[in-house]
């Protein structure tokens, strides 16, 4: 509404043109030209944000079904293993096999043990000394001095032998407790440890100030895969079967452990079910949105629009499709009803990919030339939410546009009024102060008149 400003005493001439006029006047004005177009913002609002309900469902459908359009998910596995000597993981994709496997001697890393100190702090050598450290073919070097303590030493192993070897001290008791013990970094026969010293005197035959103990020897893994006598510097075994990792955990020769690597049917059944969950949340949406009640006459926001009811007939004829051998959904549990919403019995589909894998996959992924169920839906819900050209994309800029336009008309409206009554405010003014003035001119003639007639009587 304007402001008029200095005129506050519009009516006091007339008694007639007042402000009650001009807001009445104004308010019928409202109603035919500025409701209209505050009606059809807020529609759009609601069509906007009933769309952006509409687009997260879409995307957490396709989030459900890319995995499976594409096979992913039927390449999910599972592996059993008997026994406790042998661990295994597996990743998705490895074909399914079973395997056997024995395992003779662990690999182990080299580990020697030094003679005691009666403390950590105690001198390990009374003169300088060179010490090597051999683990393969790789020679690691120290000068130790004389006087370098037990702990000196440790450190100094430690920080050579990054990698390689490492080195801890340890107390066993007695009168001498503190141990140092010195272990390759990695299992295997190559890795095993030679330590030699040089004092640098060709008259002394042992510089040994440590006297080391093989406590452990370094040894390679042994063990029977399939009947075939392997060893491997490590008890991880990665090499053998592409994605399958085998992790030896116990000596146990006179046992075989089974390990059985197959489809994993219950993950796939789940993610059929989230499949069809997501779909029936998207599918409810996307009826109550395009759906009319002709006994209450009521209609959802999108009713009779091609985009929100386009998108919804191309993913229900998908689900609806069948392969050349009249294969579908409902081969494997899963059932379209009249009212469009799928169910889903994980029993009869589980039993179904136990009793023909492949048939399942033909039917659900397909091919390229060939597609299949859920390859179509993905496809169809790729081109709706695509972010450049994708349909639901397209109407949200629309609405946004139209949103954008109505807003500006609706300014355009506001300031039309505005300047409309000020001008008849003014005008209004003008006008009820000819007739104040017009009255008191009257007031004045009539007193005149009054004045004559009264001195006529005289």
């Amino acid at each position: 509404m304007a402001q008029f400003g200095a005129l506050s005493s519009l009516g006091m001439g007339s008694n007639v043109l007042n402000y009650d006029v001009i807001e009445k006047l104004r308010k019928a004005d409202e109603e035919r030209m500025l409701k209209p177009i505050e009606r059809q913002i807020q529609k759009i609002e609601s069509e906007k944000k009933e769309l952006s309900t509409i687009t997260t469902l879409t995307s957490a459908l396709k989030s459900t079904v890319l995995d499976l359009s594409d096979g992913v998910v039927f390449a999910k596995r599972d592996v059993s293993v008997s026994g406790d000597s042998v661990s295994a993981e597996v990743k998705d994709g490895v074909a399914p096999q079973d395997l056997s496997v024995k395992v003779n001697t662990l690999a182990k890393r080299d580990i020697w043990q030094s003679k005691g100190f009666s403390s950590q702090e105690s001198s390990v050598v009374d003169r300088d000394t060179t010490m090597t450290v051999t683990v393969g073919s790789v020679d690691y070097t120290l000068d130790v001095t004389a006087g370098t303590t037990l702990s000196e030493l440790r450190d100094m192993l430690n920080e050579k032998g990054v990698g390689s070897f490492q080195a801890s001290i340890f107390n066993v008791g007695g009168d001498e407790p503190y141990t140092l013990v010195l272990k390759s970094t990695e299992t295997g026969a190559d890795n095993a440890i030679t330590v030699t010293y040089d004092d640098g005197d060709s008259d002394t035959s042992d510089d040994d100030f440590l006297s080391l103990d093989n406590v452990q020897a370094a040894s390679d893994a042994d063990f029977i895969y399939n009947g075939i006598e392997i060893t491997r510097p490590s008890n991880t075994i990665e090499d053998l079967v592409p994605g399958l990792t085998l992790r030896l955990l116990k000596e146990d020769p006179a046992v075989s452990t089974h390990i059985s690597i197959s489809q994993d049917i219950e993950g796939i059944a789940d993610s059929i079910g989230e499949f069809v969950d997501a779909y029936n949340s998207w599918y409810s949406e996307m009826t109550n949105a395009t759906k009319y009640d002709p006994d209450t006459k009521t209609a959802g926001i999108f009713q009779g629009d091609n985009t929100i009811n386009g998108l919804k007939f191309e993913v229900a004829r998908a689900l609806n499709a069948v392969t050349d051998d009249g294969k579908g959904l409902a081969s494997f549990g899963m059932d379209v009803t009249k009212d469009g919403i799928v169910t889903f019995d994980r029993n009869t589909f589980i039993e179904a990919l136990k009793k023909d894998p492949d048939q399942v996959e033909k039917t659900l992924v397909g091919s390229y030339d060939k597609p299949g169920v859920f390859k179509i839906i993905n496809k169809t819900l790729s081109l709706a939410i695509d972010s450049n050209k994708g349909s639901l994309t397209l109407l949200d800029t629309l609405l946004s546009d139209q949103e954008s336009r109505l807003n500006k008309e609706k300014e355009r409206t506001i300031s039309y009024l505005d300047a409309r009554y000020d001008t008849m405010a003014q005008r209004f003014a003008a006008y009820d102060k000819m007739i104040a003035s017009f009255n008191a001119s009257a007031q004045s003639l009539q007193q005149m008149i009054d004045a004559q007639i009264a001195a006529s009587k005289k």
